[in-house]
């Protein structure tokens, strides 16, 4: 295991060390490895997430290549039935 000297503002200090006093966290190297576990985490999340992205845009240029797509798309109809089968992320929005 290596040890690594940060320096922290005072407002990241301050939760450091209410987190501690609260006995959410053993110390401050708990707090700090479990902050960089979910930080990974959410980084790798974000790699999957943009991997996918760009499949599904992949596979979107391949069916126009292949002419397979609608002409008569209509947006105000799309939104409205978006909104009728997910309302609570098309209030969100």
């Amino acid at each position: 295991m290596s040890q690594i000297a940060v320096q922290l503002p005072a407002e990241l200090d301050a939760f450091v060390e209410s987190s501690i006093a609260s006995g959410d966290y053993a110390g401050p190297n708990e707090l700090v490895t479990q902050a960089l576990f979910a930080y990974r985490d959410r980084v790798e999340l974000d790699r999957i997430k943009l991997q996918r992205l760009r499949r599904d845009i992949q596979t979107g240029i391949d069916q126009l290549e292949r002419g397979e797509f609608v002409t008569d798309f209509d947006v105000e109809q799309f939104l409205a039935e978006r909104r009728t089968k997910h309302p609570r992320t098309a209030a969100a929005a």
